[in-house]
Formats: structure tokens, sequence, C-alpha cells
């Protein structure tokens, strides 16, 4: 995976180093989080270094909303898409309670959508993995929770309202749960026999 997070950011290893705690004693994450093999940060890349370096007139303010280029090596994941039937419901009802443990153990995953339910196939049974940390943010950060963050087919209607948008809603545990609802019908609804 390739990415450019706000340099302002939690860093998906970051969150993932918390995620890895919490599955050591829950056994609701223990094997349904994304392992991480390698990654890498490239420091020299921060866009507020490339605008100061090129003196582009925006260059003053290049600090404010500076991205940065990171690698991610993970284990290959199967699209959850790819299943059917009771299969399908196992697997997704596991990711829903791998979210609810790191939801209660302080991580906010933020971004429940059809492409982040992953899993893997483990002697003869799939695994659901909850993927996909980087809009992520921990409990203990407070503030985060009115920065809209989330894949907009499958984000619950309240945080898509203008009061939302203006940073007046927190993101609560049940704007996750209604994303898991939203993923479960679009799933049902657009995939036969996981094609």
């Amino acid at each position: 995976k390739l990415y450019w997070p706000e340099e302002t950011r939690q860093s998906e290893p970051d969150i993932l180093r918390e995620v890895y705690k919490i599955a050591e004693t829950d056994l609701d994450v223990q094997g349904h989080v994304p392992e991480l093999v390698w990654f890498h940060k490239f420091e020299g890349t921060s866009t507020s270094k490339i605008r100061i370096a090129l003196g582009l007139k925006d260059a003053e303010q290049a600090e404010q909303g500076s991205r940065v280029l990171y690698i991610l090596v993970f284990r290959k994941l199967i699209p959850i898409t790819t299943l059917s039937g009771k299969e399908f419901l196992a697997a997704w009802w596991q990711i829903v309670k791998c979210h609810r443990a790191l939801w209660k153990g302080g991580v906010l995953h933020r971004d429940v959508s059809p492409s982040n339910l992953m899993g893997y196939r483990l002697r003869g049974r799939f695994i659901g993995v909850l993927n996909d940390y980087d809009l992520s943010s921990f409990k203990r950060d407070g503030p985060s929770s009115l920065e809209r963050t989330g894949t907009v087919p499958f984000m619950a209607v309240s945080l898509l309202t203008p009061e939302a948008m203006a940073g007046k809603v927190g993101h609560v545990y049940a704007h996750d749960a209604e994303s898991f609802i939203w993923v479960l019908t679009w799933v049902c609804l657009r995939y036969e026999d996981g094609k």
C-alpha cells in the first residue's frame, strides 16, 4: 500500500501497534486484523519540503496539510465480497465483533466499507479481517472525532448532514455500526455467489 497521509495524523503503523496490543488479550481481535510485514516513511517526500524547494507562493503555509509518503506491506488478504451465504455472514460478523472490541479498546476505525472487509483462509475456514487503518484515530485524542472520515456511500446518514460537515456531530459507535449495515445491504444487493 502506498499512501500520502497528512503528517499531523497518527500514522497507520502507529495505530496498528495499538491494535496488536489489544489483539494480544482479546480473541475477537486476534487474527482479525491485517498483518503488517514492513513499512517505510519517506521523510524527504513531505509535501511541505517539496513546496518550499519549488519556491511556491504558498510555501509559508506549506506545513499546514502537509503529507508524506508511506509504503506498507501486508500479508495478502482476500476481499469479503468473494464469499456468499453463511460463509460471508460468518466473516462479516467476525469483523463486526473485531471492530466492537477495538472500539472498546480505544481504537476508532471510522472507515467501514466493503473494500476494508477482507480475510484469509486458514485450515479451510475463512477468517474475517478489518483492514485499512489510515483514517483511524484513538478515543483518547478526542477532538478528531469531529473530523469527517469514511467512504461516503457507507457512512451513517447523520454524518452527512450540514451540522456534521461543520464539525458539530461527534463520531460515535452507532455511526460505524450503521456503516456495517450499509455494507451488508450493498454486498447482498450487488453480489451473487461472490461475484
